[in-house]
């Protein structure tokens, strides 16, 4: 996820679509969130990548949840 940070934030959207969730913050920058769903065993687990988005670039690229189950979903940018 690191490979995000200062990259054009155009660039998530062409790689992960239109975010599931976005909010923007007092400060001006935008938090868009996408949210999976992986099965593990008898359990489903919920993963969400997230970004934090300022002046067009992106600051910040997360994830939570297990990387097992995250990692399918997990991009990095196309250049």
């Amino acid at each position: 996820m690191s490979e995000w940070k200062g990259q054009d934030a155009d660039q998530v959207y062409f790689v992960y679509g239109p975010p599931m969730r976005k909010q923007e913050l007092k400060d001006g920058r935008t938090l868009i969130a996408y949210d999976y769903q992986a099965p593990g065993g008898d359990n489903i687990t919920t993963c969400e990548i997230r970004f934090t988005l300022g002046d067009g670039i992106v600051e910040q690229a997360t994830y939570t949840g297990n990387y097992g189950a995250v990692s399918r979903f997990v991009k990095g940018p196309s250049k």
